[in-house]
């Protein structure tokens, strides 16, 4: 039998609600016969008015979800231009490239040379320990 995942990292127990409590998540609140449905993301995902409230009831509550959707579409649209816009800037392209390329490089030589000594088969104390540390950490700041 394999160990469920959350027996080895628990993080990814906590990661998964998180994703689910940003995408599927829904809460409803309600007051006065009027009820609403809502994901974390700001997608209203449904409006209730009970026939108590006005003979319409039903129909007004579609009517406020299918609004309410087709605004959040145009915004999210909106979003999406401006992003577009700023990535077709070539200096913003050519610094994603950039990144893209690094990413699948090998580290550069000065930073192989910079790399702590191994030492397989020996026990460092803690006073080497320590400066083995502030060597790495100056290194990533250079």
């Amino acid at each position: 039998m394999y160990p469920n995942s959350s027996d080895i990292d628990p993080i990814t127990d906590r990661m998964d609600a998180v994703r689910r409590a940003l995408l599927t998540d829904r809460v409803t609140t309600s007051r006065y016969g009027v009820a609403v449905d809502v994901r974390a993301d700001g997608t209203l995902e449904a409006v209730r008015i009970d026939e108590s409230v006005t003979p319409y009831g039903v129909e007004l509550g579609n009517l406020i979800t299918t609004l309410v959707r087709e605004a959040l579409d145009q915004a999210r649209g909106n979003v999406r231009e401006r992003i577009d816009e700023l990535t077709a800037d070539p200096r913003i392209a050519s610094a994603v490239e950039s990144i893209e390329i690094a990413s699948e490089q090998p580290a550069p030589k000065s930073v192989e040379k910079t790399a702590p000594q191994k030492f397989p088969d020996e026990e460092l104390s803690e006073e080497e320990l320590i400066e083995l540390n502030e060597r790495r950490n100056q290194s990533w700041f250079r």
